[in-house]
């Protein structure tokens, strides 16, 4: 009898590992080899999978989106008021950013060097970060309609508020001077300016 093989659990350990050496060596450094090798698999098992690095790395970045916007539908439980699940979600975000502060170097090098080689990213970027908008905007509507939020522009502000944690990302990874407690105290003062005035 031959040896059943989980395909799913191979690909998500493909991407774990792949995470973890992007993480550590940067895009440039990972090899399609070193990659089948951390997986203790052969490169032609490897492209039963996946048909190049790139497409690993897009694999990885979507794995940890979706894992990123899963914790923080869990984090925001509806009993809670709207200004604290915001505050949760935005200083969840503001953890994340700094426990991931190497592969996000990664990712933002990966995504310039695509730019620079004329492949347009936007949508790609867009797709990245969608799920994480959403809770945003619909939190900010919830918020609104029910009285804990000044009236705003939903959309508006939903840009607005990532546009925060952009800068973010930025400080962190380009200039390395953001520090925690100064962006949790700016996502405090922001959603103080959202409250409505009791």
């Amino acid at each position: 009898m031959g040896i059943v093989i989980d395909h799913d659990a191979r690909r998500h350990k493909i991407i774990a590992k792949s995470i973890q050496l992007f993480a550590e060596q940067g895009y440039d450094g990972v090899t399609y080899q070193k990659i089948a090798d951390s997986c203790c698999i052969a490169r032609t098992t490897l492209y039963k999978y996946f048909k190049n690095k790139r497409q690993i790395f897009n694999y990885a970045i979507w794995e940890v989106t979706n894992l990123l916007v899963d914790e923080f539908r869990r984090m925001t439980n509806p009993r809670d008021t709207v200004i604290d699940r915001l505050e949760r979600l935005l200083l969840g975000v503001v953890d994340f950013l700094f426990e991931r502060r190497v592969l996000l170097t990664v990712i933002l090098d990966y995504l310039l060097a695509a730019q620079r080689s004329g492949r347009n990213i936007g949508r790609t970027i867009a797709g990245h970060t969608m799920g994480l908008r959403r809770i945003l905007h619909r939190l900010l509507v919830e918020g609104m309609r029910k009285g804990e939020l000044k009236p705003v522009d939903a959309r508006v502000m939903t840009e607005l508020l990532y546009s925060q944690m952009e800068a973010a990302v930025l400080r962190l990874t380009v200039s390395q001077n953001a520090d925690r407690k100064e962006l949790t105290q700016q996502v405090k003062a922001f959603i103080d300016l959202l409250k409505r005035d009791a």
